[in-house]
């Protein structure tokens, strides 16, 4: 049923609600939309007698002269054409509600918004998403990349539906589940005197000039401290704040690092070496999810194709690497 305000005939006239047929504007509108009561009454698989009455009904109810007839046709009056103008904005907003209905049923909300730390979020996660819209392009896909810390408040703001994080904070109010940990492996120029060697330890690395992730970031901590305990001492001259860049910085020969492998898998090729590295430093990885909130389908689907993606290419870039 829909309810309107309308303004009976009269001086003395007073605003009262008054209940409109939804039949009754299905009618209205297909007499509008055909210009004809016998094509509308056709459309509607009703009678064109029918069709008469619901006008006349809407007519009465609405307070309001929709028509003037002429002969056997009707003509719209100037409220007729009004109020049809307010039937296609109430059909209109019909249809997007059937259009969401839709998306939730089949995907959740239609949307995925994704947070991640720029580990994942330069090269992994736009690749996932390359693939996961090959079999969804109907759904909108908005990434965002951040330090762990800002998306870890972006999940748990419910802005975002998945984070993807390599530190999750003591008082993390997230939903948590861990991705397998990758071992860091060493980029060098493709000239470096350790090219050609199976695999870099932390010996080999002594008076390199190192590239360092900055201070703050937990792998960077991670890396100090193994050449810490093997006391081993690097030039620490340069420092970059995302893994991407310091592969491109070890490209123009400023020196070694070492990264996540699938940081390492991105930016390979012409100019650089990749090798295993030994003690072996462990990168975790965590999937956040918005606590106290059940997860679409869509995102279940997301996160399946991207675990998967990312055990293969753990796989991948380990049987390249140790290959060599």
């Amino acid at each position: 049923m829909i309810w309107v305000a309308v303004r009976p005939a009269g001086p003395d006239f007073r605003w009262s609600p008054c209940q409109l047929n939804l039949r009754q504007i299905e009618a209205f509108r297909a007499i509008m939309q055909y210009g004809s009561m016998t094509v509308a009454a056709k459309e509607l698989h009703t009678s064109q007698p029918n069709v008469s009455r619901l006008i006349a009904q809407l007519e009465r109810d609405a307070g309001l002269v929709l028509f003037e007839r002429s002969g056997t046709r009707l003509v719209p009056t100037a409220e007729g054409d009004a109020f049809y103008r307010e039937v296609e904005r109430a059909f209109v907003g019909l249809k997007s509600l059937t259009y969401a209905a839709e998306n939730i049923r089949n995907l959740g909300s239609g949307r995925l918004r994704i947070a991640a730390v720029p580990a994942v979020g330069l090269a992994f996660l736009p690749a996932v998403i390359g693939l996961y819209r090959q079999s969804r392009p109907g759904v909108t896909v908005s990434l965002h990349v951040n330090t762990s810390t800002t998306v870890e408040q972006w999940v748990a703001s419910q802005y975002c539906d998945l984070g993807v994080v390599v530190y999750v904070g003591e008082t993390a109010n997230c939903d948590v589940e861990p991705l397998p940990d990758a071992g860091a492996v060493c980029v060098l120029p493709e000239d470096h005197r350790l090219a050609g060697r199976r695999a870099v330890n932390a010996k080999d690395l002594s008076g390199e000039s190192f590239i360092s992730l900055c201070h703050g970031d937990g792998t960077r901590t991670q890396v100090d401290r193994a050449f810490e305990l093997a006391g081993i001492e690097r030039k620490l001259g340069i420092e970059a704040q995302y893994g991407a860049i310091c592969c491109e910085m070890v490209r123009h020969g400023l020196g070694v690092t070492l990264v996540h492998p699938l940081i390492a898998r991105s930016h390979a090729g012409e100019g650089l070496r990749v090798k295993p590295f030994r003690p072996t430093i462990l990168h975790p990885t965590f999937l956040l999810f918005p606590p106290h909130r059940p997860r679409t389908r869509l995102t279940d689907e997301f996160v399946g194709l991207l675990r998967a993606q990312f055990d293969v290419g753990l796989r991948e870039s380990e049987a390249q690497w140790s290959a060599r």
